[in-house]
């Protein structure tokens, strides 16, 4: 047998390595294929893993500012229910507290931080370092949460407070504030200058600053307010007396539309009508809303809408005067009780508030019947956020909004 030259053998030598390096290729290159498919894998497990867990606390956090939502419903059922109660009616006004808005004023907010400090061992061993921290940034101490989870307060025989998250909810009542629905009822043979609601809502967008505001972009107020009451009346002719059809500057607009004639469906609506979009709503819009009974309550109108009355109502008013009214006011809280609206008209002409609007008592009342509720979740990095509006002209309440973001 004849032995391979030393060139045969060489070359085959080479041929052996370059077998050997496609075998290391093959292998570098399968180890790369599973090293990206299990990576993927992993990766794609993570990303549901943490889906899952987010979703789950996103349904925690709504079902946290749903509780909200139902603590303050049953505070606003007992509240109709004390207004009911001599008893209970009787010491209320005997501290100066409308016993028909007895409740919810005592208790603007409630959060979870304020429930573990009134519960946690029935509030009795709170450390001052403790009752300091939560008085300052509305946290509570990891102990105070602990003792919350572990003794349950009040609610002993299950856990009230034994749960993941927080939650915050606070309240607004919306009689506080001018509806602008009532102006649908309005009779379109009385000017608007005439009506209750068009008092209440010069007087909110009167004052030197908001004349020199509205002088500067050429607008009038009564104008404004007739725009409001043409897009909830049932007729077409413009409120202001000007002699046109309310849809003209609607049909002029680049994407035509018609005013409504029926009532506002949310307060946002508001800034599809003449004049009322951008700036004049972002004035003026917190001084209004689209529910309530169509009159102020006079217990908790704040500073502009106590300024606003002055202005409308009181003979000669200024913003000096209206300035001295609302501090006369706040010091009358104190010690007086408003319970119908003659009382407050008595107190203004008592205090050399001389009354130049007749109608005025009829436009006060001083108990709310329709509430806004904010209550918001939180768990982990998940939040949720429930707006409502509910009626409670009945002591069940019925709910006329509901918002989640």
């Amino acid at each position: 047998m004849t032995r391979p030259g030393i060139g045969a053998r060489a070359r085959l030598r080479r041929h052996r390595r370059d077998r050997r390096g496609i075998a290391l290729l093959l292998v570098l290159a399968a180890i790369l294929t599973l090293t990206v498919l299990v990576t993927d894998i992993t990766f794609g497990a993570r990303v549901r893993t943490l889906t899952a867990v987010h979703a789950r606390q996103q349904s925690q956090a709504y079902y946290l500012a749903n509780s909200g939502i139902s603590i303050y419903r049953l505070i606003l059922m007992a509240n109709s229910q004390i207004a009911r109660q001599p008893m209970y009616k009787q010491a209320m006004e005997a501290m100066g507290i409308p016993s028909g808005d007895a409740l919810w004023k005592m208790i603007p907010f409630i959060n979870t931080g304020l429930l573990r400090m009134l519960l946690v061992a029935d509030g009795s061993d709170i450390e001052e370092e403790d009752a300091e921290e939560f008085q300052q940034s509305g946290q509570v101490s990891d102990q105070v949460a602990e003792e919350s989870r572990e003794e349950g307060g009040h609610f002993s025989s299950r856990n009230f407070l034994d749960f993941e998250g927080d939650f915050s909810v606070s309240i607004r009542g919306e009689d506080c504030r001018v509806n602008v629905n009532a102006l649908s009822t309005r009779d379109p043979a009385t000017p608007v200058q005439n009506t209750a609601i068009g008092l209440q809502l010069a007087g909110v967008m009167s004052g030197e600053a908001n004349d020199q505001w509205l002088r500067e972009r050429n607008l009038d107020k009564w104008d404004l307010i007739s725009n409001l009451a043409d897009w909830v009346d049932t007729d077409d002719i413009v409120s202001s007396g000007k002699g046109s059809y309310e849809d003209d500057y609607y049909n002029r607009s680049e994407f035509p539309y018609l005013s409504k004639n029926a009532k506002f469906d949310s307060r946002e609506e508001i800034r599809l009508v003449e004049g009322w979009q951008d700036e004049v709503y972002d004035r003026f819009a917190g001084q209004v809303t689209i529910y309530g009974g169509g009159k102020i309550d006079i217990n908790c109108a704040d500073d502009a809408g106590l300024k606003g009355l002055c202005l409308a109502n009181i003979t000669g008013c200024t913003d000096d005067m209206a300035t001295r009214f609302v501090h006369a006011f706040h010091e009358a809280e104190l010690t007086t009780a408003f319970n119908k609206g003659t009382d407050f008209v008595k107190w203004c002409e008592a205090n050399g508030f001389a009354v130049s609007n007749p109608q005025l008592a009829s436009m006060i009342t001083t108990k709310n019947n329709y509430f806004t509720l904010t209550s918001t979740g939180l768990v982990g990095d998940a939040s949720a956020r429930i707006t409502a509006v509910v009626d409670y002209t009945s002591d069940t309440g019925r709910v006329l909004f509901w918002k989640v973001e």
